[in-house]
């Protein structure tokens, strides 16, 4: 919660600088609430890019939710579709390896405590960031531009127990950073994603391939 909300105040700070009012970031926050994808749509927004551009980048940036929902379904089962859309909606990386890192399949519960902290860490931070983080000119002179990724190599550290988790750590990184280099955007982070979990699925331990 504290690093999610570290990294909340520094996207409210920049979306309040780059000339979204206060109503709209709060909105964005709530909504949509995927603090990758709003990190991405905030300069674009900025630059005048086209609505349909805008979609289509944030919607690239979060196809990876498809593999998390995919690994969370069997623990949801008996759940209503209503109550599923509202749950589809919280679904965020901190909670996903929280739940994931203690049970396989993970425990209903414990994923929805979790997102239900994040989500109040993440709205209070972005509130706390459009007040005062607006007057902080250079967030990346005080580190804090590195808040975000510092909490996915802490989730990443998290899941390295053995040498084949490793091995799809360190592969994933490789086949990311060489595709970065080929192909613009953010397609790295779909392909290498679907590139390793398939290998996982098929060459894996068949109780971690979920």
């Amino acid at each position: 919660m504290p690093s999610v909300f570290v990294y909340a105040t520094v996207f409210g700070g920049l979306a309040v600088q780059a000339g979204l009012h206060v109503v709209e970031v709060l909105a964005m926050s709530v909504l949509v609430f995927a603090g990758a994808s709003q990190f991405v749509a905030v300069p674009m927004i900025a630059a005048g890019a086209s609505p349909l551009s805008v979609i289509l980048t944030t919607y690239v940036v979060n196809m990876r939710h498809y593999l998390m929902a995919a690994t969370l379904a069997p623990s949801f089962g008996a759940f209503s579709r209503r109550r599923l859309a509202l749950i589809a909606h919280v679904v965020n990386d901190e909670s996903f390896a929280v739940a994931v890192s203690r049970s396989r399949p993970p425990d209903a519960a414990v994923f929805l405590g979790s997102a239900a902290a994040i989500f109040v860490a993440f709205v209070g931070g972005v509130t706390v960031g459009t007040l005062i983080g607006g007057r902080v000119a250079e967030p990346e002179r005080y580190g804090l531009d590195f808040a975000f990724p510092a909490v996915f190599l802490a989730l990443v550290a998290t899941q390295l127990r053995h040498r084949r988790d490793w091995l799809v750590a360190v592969g994933s990184a490789l086949a990311a950073l060489a595709i970065a280099v080929r192909l613009p955007g953010n397609w790295h982070i779909i392909i290498a994603g679907l590139t390793v979990s398939g290998a996982g699925a098929l060459f894996g331990d068949p109780e971690d391939t979920a």
